[in-house]
């Protein structure tokens, strides 16, 4: 039995991650959308937050891949300074570029809102570090990335990847359980959700840039952080504006910033996001699992 779930598994390894992430993830969040009573709701979340890190962990335990190999790029913090101030600071050029943006279409941004939301921007951070969003990272780019770009190109696997990771919110996207996440009434969900796709997916292009130059999960999760962080506590505007159901306009902005960045990097990389660096990810990644036991 196990000889035959690992021939499956090994013939069809990112199809059967991405079942099995939606599968443990949108049950845990049935939950939230039936509005089930706490602590049941809460727990459902985090739990469903952990889909794509569970279904790597039983995707690479039932295959041929190496489970420790798989682990320790989830700790790998042994890279350059610079990755970790480019992963920290993106978030940061993002709210920038998403404050000019806002004044272009006649938003008034406040600066000034800033400086006392020092510790909500930490608590906000180590907490979607944890439980809020970071937590994903193991799977989509700890398994899923790399072996997606063993067969497409870095564009083609971060579009595919960037969708299927975009889509999987839908749940979250509908019933607002974070400020992040959240839309006011579902019958505002249809123009919002396009826009809200095209933010995911250009994230995700940053991020596979990150991993791919580094190797390092941890990094991932450092600047999926940044960027939930970064959206929906430094944007210089009034919080209650930042997570109202008519934000619209700062999602749209924010994402015109987001593919601004992707655009750079696109240019400046050739198209190849740091996969054919010295330490690229998705090559470091294969050779060790390859060689190695579980």
């Amino acid at each position: 039995m196990r000889q035959q779930l690992r021939r499956l598994v090994d013939a069809h390894p990112v199809a059967t991650f991405f079942a099995l992430a939606y599968a443990i993830s949108w049950l845990a969040w049935l939950g939230p959308v039936l509005g089930l009573a706490e602590p049941i709701r809460t727990l459902g979340f985090i739990l469903g937050g952990y889909g794509p890190a569970l279904s790597a962990l039983v995707v690479v335990w039932a295959g041929s891949d190496s489970v420790r190999a798989w682990a320790r790029q989830i700790v790998d913090w042994r890279v350059a300074p610079r990755w970790y101030v480019a992963a920290l600071t993106i978030p940061l050029v993002l709210v920038a570029l998403t404050s000019v943006g806002l004044e272009l279409v006649g938003t008034s941004v406040d600066p000034g809102l800033l400086p006392g939301r020092a510790s909500l921007v930490l608590v906000s951070f180590v907490s979607i570090a944890l439980v809020g969003g970071g937590n994903e990272e193991p799977g989509w780019r700890g398994f899923a990335l790399p072996k997606l770009e063993e067969r497409y190109s870095p564009v083609s696997a971060t579009l595919i990847l960037g969708v299927v990771w975009a889509l999987w919110h839908l749940p979250l996207l509908a019933t607002g359980p974070t400020t992040f996440h959240g839309l006011a009434e579902f019958v505002d969900l249809a123009p919002s959700i396009g826009v809200r796709i095209l933010n995911i997916v250009g994230i995700a292009f940053i991020l596979t840039w990150i991993y791919n130059e580094t190797g390092s999960v941890l990094l991932a999760i450092l600047a999926h952080a940044g960027f939930n962080t970064a959206n929906s506590t430094l944007v210089p505007l009034p919080l209650d504006v930042i997570s109202a159901g008519d934000s619209t306009t700062v999602l749209a902005v924010t994402t015109v910033a987001v593919w601004v960045i992707v655009a750079v990097l696109f240019a400046t990389t050739r198209g190849q996001f740091g996969y054919e660096t010295e330490d690229s990810a998705a090559r470091t990644w294969t050779a060790e699992h390859s060689s190695e036991g579980q």
